[in-house]
């Protein structure tokens, strides 16, 4: 299976790769830029996510838990249904935890063990649990596995550096890249309207509305029926150009 999984990383990563986002100046329509979008196969989507999660360490709330759920893989036929049914007791679970602290917010990272099976890191905020272990232990009857919670040392600074090595995890692994693609998870997910306020969005919107969408293309063939043998030539052929000042690259999930 992990071979598998790396072929597919191959494959969904270089059609990725070839997608190009082509725009056209308002004032000006013979002026146009084209660009790659931004997506998580790329060094530049994990290095954003990573200043994005650096915020954490002024973030005026302390992470206190760290909570990991994993799978029994006897209850699935395979990795893609232990990942449903891993999100399916997450959703329980979460519920459970805003009964305890309405307010609770956190971020989720879903990684995969060595055998291709899905587990999940979350870090909660803003909840206070005296008796966590026993909490864990009730858990288990409505989870997709085993439930375990403990304190995170040092609040926000060891909260980062956690997610920061989840982070870069994935920039040396293609198997992780490729669990995640596989099973159409997020990179991190961040839940709590306060918390996501705060580390705002992984790409700035700085547009001053001077461009706008020409056309989004998939590949050099794409280009070539679409606009035509030259403009595929210049998108796919000249040397890469850059998004215009003032312009922030799209994001593609």
């Amino acid at each position: 299976m992990v071979n598998q999984i790396e072929w597919e990383y191959a494959d969904i990563k270089s059609k990725r790769d070839a997608q190009r986002v082509i725009i056209v100046n308002k004032q000006d329509p013979a002026n146009f830029k084209y660009f790659k979008p931004l997506h998580r196969h790329q060094k530049k989507y994990r290095v954003k996510q990573s200043v994005r999660i650096g915020k954490l360490k002024k973030y005026h709330r302390r992470a206190r838990y760290m909570m990991t759920l994993t799978v029994n893989p006897r209850n699935y036929y395979d990795d893609f249904t232990a990942h449903d049914g891993l999100k399916d007791s997450w959703n329980k679970i979460r519920k459970r935890l805003q009964r305890i602290s309405p307010e609770v917010q956190g971020i989720t990272a879903t990684e995969p063990q060595k055998s291709g099976n899905p587990h999940m890191h979350i870090i909660l905020w803003n909840i206070h649990i005296p008796k966590y272990k026993l909490l864990a232990s009730k858990l288990y009857k409505i989870s997709s596995g085993y439930v375990k919670i403990e304190p995170v040392r040092l609040g926000n600074k060891g909260a980062v550096s956690y997610l920061g090595k989840y982070i870069m995890k994935g920039t040396r692994s293609d198997f992780v890249l490729g669990c995640l693609t596989r099973w159409k998870a997020r990179t991190l997910n961040v839940f709590g309207k306060e918390l996501r306020l705060f580390l705002g969005p992984l790409i700035e919107n700085t547009s001053t509305g001077e461009w706008e969408l020409w056309d989004f293309v998939c590949s050099y063939d794409d280009c070539y029926h679409k606009m035509g043998e030259e403009m595929a030539d210049i998108v796919y052929c000249e040397p890469e150009k850059g998004p215009p000042v003032l312009e922030s690259p799209l994001l593609v999930p």
